[in-house]
């Protein structure tokens, strides 16, 4: 499985804003995580429509996490950049359904992997790095 840029830097970004109980201005997470403000603005874009960020207008804006770190899981922030489909299954109208080989080890596969992401939490990765 490889995860996108997007999907790293997503993760970089939700653990750097949880480090902070207050609003974080998206710029200095952006410099801290070496990622292009632009790119950042995107990834918070999308983080923010998904629910796993909140943001705030104003000298003291920026953003923060909208549910407790314990909530949020990796698999949580992939499934917004798309690199993690929780719900993948083989087609029910493939015509090689019967003489496939392979589906149900690709299923049973990506369940694996999106119940190991579904169990690790930013707060779980708060931990590592202290």
């Amino acid at each position: 499985m490889k995860i996108s840029a997007a999907g790293r830097y997503a993760v970089r970004i939700v653990v750097d804003i949880a480090k902070n109980k207050n609003y974080v201005a998206l710029s200095e997470v952006a410099k801290a995580q070496n990622i292009s403000i632009k790119y950042a603005e995107q990834i918070a874009s999308k983080l923010l429509k998904a629910g796993i960020l909140t943001s705030l207008r104003g000298q003291d804006g920026g953003y923060k996490l909208a549910r407790p770190d314990k909530k949020t899981s990796i698999c949580d922030i992939l499934t917004v950049t798309g690199d993690v489909m929780p719900n993948i299954s083989c087609n029910t109208d493939c015509p090689r359904k019967s003489e496939c080989a392979g589906g149900d080890i690709w299923v049973t596969l990506n369940k694996q992997i999106t119940n190991y992401l579904s169990s690790v939490t930013i707060a779980d990765l708060l931990k590592k790095g202290d």
